[in-house]
């Protein structure tokens, strides 16, 4: 059975006791007594401090959490605490840590922070975040990292995710977003910026280190009716997995987040930069790479890819070139077996990396390339698309100098488009 310690404090009333809930069982048997301390304090009422188009501000120092906006969902002592052992800038970071024995908090193995449900669907979020190696080992199993709730008893309709040691943004429970390869042992900075709507105007802009690595267009929350409302935002560790007596291969997990804010409908990008230490430029670089982990660099070779194109491979016609964010409509276009071909100066080959409903990485040595191959006589294969799966894609397509993507790479384009019915 598991006892979960419930324990809530406000700081800013004076006097008042400290009010310690009924214990409830689960699964896991430990009973963690309560926590006095100000820093490790357990579901604990924490800080708003709002300066202008900021409404939320934290870096761990002087008197972190010493207010009342976020809570603290957390089991233990260890869970979520002020810690000098890294920081991106001041004296300390906020540590999280989570392990597979913990006892659940609200229904879930989780070590997180929580915010109040949103006044406004346009939100930016940023933070600074360190992943160490040796407390956050390879897993095939995924962990929540940023979320974003609606209630409503389901899964969060946006949240990035990590598993197998990559970085993933899930949106609307099936499509997965490859963010690139978790790269440990460093600060990295990342700025979010969301509309949250259901409809066609829904928006999703990351940066990592001053590169926009997705330009995500299209819905990303349910609609806002019954039991759903605005999303809260909740970041930290959360992994269902561990939930009740399941284990995985292992079994904690450790993350440090530092300048952490979130910021308005009229904040910027610079106003949410985290500072002081940042190796991203004042201005943020556009480009949008959503599977490289690196920044983008300038090719040499000179061969670029310049438009991608889809086709109906019934017809053998192009239909039109996919433009990022674009949605596509099968049945406005007739479309059942399609194909998508590259526009590009002369080159050897192209790598094309697909992620997203459908995923797959394929390498085409002669022209036209495409996605699905040719039979190179005008004939567009369709692989697996007949039709292809609806749902949000990331499109990758690198040209290189020689056959089998040998050679010097030149400059990839990236899309991110969605198919509908």
């Amino acid at each position: 059975m598991r006892n979960t310690g419930k324990l809530f404090k406000n700081k800013q009333l004076l006097a008042v006791p400290l009010l310690v809930a009924s214990l409830y069982s689960c699964r896991k048997d430990a009973v963690i007594p309560p926590v006095e301390s100000a820093n490790n304090t357990m579901n604990e009422l924490v800080s708003t401090k709002a300066i202008g188009d900021l409404l939320w501000h934290e870096n761990a120092d002087g008197s972190w959490f010493d207010n009342s906006y976020a809570k603290f969902q957390a089991a233990a002592s260890y869970s979520i605490t002020a810690s000098t052992a890294q920081k991106y800038n001041g004296t300390k970071s906020v540590r999280f840590e989570l392990r597979d024995t913990d006892p659940e908090v609200q229904s879930g193995t989780r070590a997180e922070l929580t915010f109040p449900i949103a006044t406004n669907n346009n939100r930016w979020y940023s933070y600074a975040m360190y992943i160490p190696s040796a407390d956050y080992k390879p897993d095939e199993t995924d962990e929540v990292i940023t979320q974003w709730h609606q209630g409503g008893g389901a899964t969060p309709a946006l949240c990035l995710r990590t598993k197998n040691d990559k970085l993933w943004l899930r949106v609307l429970g099936d499509t997965w977003i490859d963010l690139g390869q978790l790269d440990k042992d460093k600060w990295h900075t990342y700025v979010l910026h969301v509309k949250h709507t259901a409809g066609s105007d829904g928006l999703v802009e990351i940066w990592r280190d001053g590169v926009k690595i997705l330009n995500h267009a299209g819905p990303n929350s349910y609609p806002l009716t019954g039991d759903y409302h605005l999303p809260f935002w909740k970041f930290g560790i959360y992994k269902s997995y561990w939930n009740g007596s399941r284990t995985s291969s292992t079994n904690k997990r450790v993350l440090y987040f530092d300048d952490i804010k979130m910021g308005t409908e009229n904040a910027t990008y610079n106003l949410m930069l985290p500072s002081t230490g940042s190796t991203a430029p004042a201005t943020p670089d556009e480009t949008t790479d959503p599977i490289a982990s690196n920044p983008v660099t300038t090719p040499t070779s000179g061969n670029e890819v310049t438009d991608l194109v889809l086709v109906n491979s019934a017809t053998e016609r192009d239909v039109l070139t996919i433009k990022d964010g674009q949605v596509i409509s099968l049945s406005a276009l007739g479309l059942e077996k399609a194909n998508i071909r590259v526009n590009t100066s002369t080159t050897g080959s192209v790598k094309f990396e697909l992620s997203g409903k459908q995923s797959k990485t394929y390498t085409d040595s002669k022209a036209p390339f495409a996605l699905h191959s040719d039979d190179g006589n005008g004939n567009f294969y369709y692989g697996n698309w007949n039709p292809p799966a609806l749902g949000t894609y990331t499109l990758k397509a690198t040209p290189y100098q020689g056959d089998n993507a040998t050679g010097t790479a030149g400059a990839a384009k990236t899309i991110t488009f969605t198919i509908v019915k």
